[in-house]
């Protein structure tokens, strides 16, 4: 339980000090969240797209080449079991905060 709420605070504060990777569709607009997040409700928030040899698993070289806003760094703090891959368990953790702050962002609050 304790290594859980670990890795979840991890990934929190990963998000707190990163750009927020799915955040900029939340950027000012005519219709405010309204356009840019029509037919969001149900995203997938999913990384398993990084994983270029589907595997199930997303090594470092798959994660940076991935997207070019992805850091070494970054990998790092997110490996939870630093065993050099993220695996589903990681995977799932990331894209269940990154699902998070698109609904805070959708609900226009400030906090966690």
């Amino acid at each position: 339980m304790m290594k859980k709420t670990g890795i979840l605070l991890s990934l929190l504060a990963f998000i707190g000090a990163s750009n927020f990777a799915y955040a900029n569709h939340h950027e000012a607009s005519d219709t405010q969240h309204g356009e840019k997040c029509a037919g969001m409700s149900n995203a997938d928030f999913g990384i398993s797209g990084l994983d270029a040899d589907k595997n199930t698993k997303i090594t470092l070289q798959e994660y940076l080449s991935g997207d070019k806003n992805n850091k070494e760094k970054t990998f790092k703090h997110v490996d939870a079991n630093s065993d050099g891959v993220l695996d589903i368990a990681e995977q799932k953790d990331i894209e269940a905060v990154y699902k998070a702050i698109h609904l805070k962002l959708m609900s226009k609050t400030t906090t966690m």
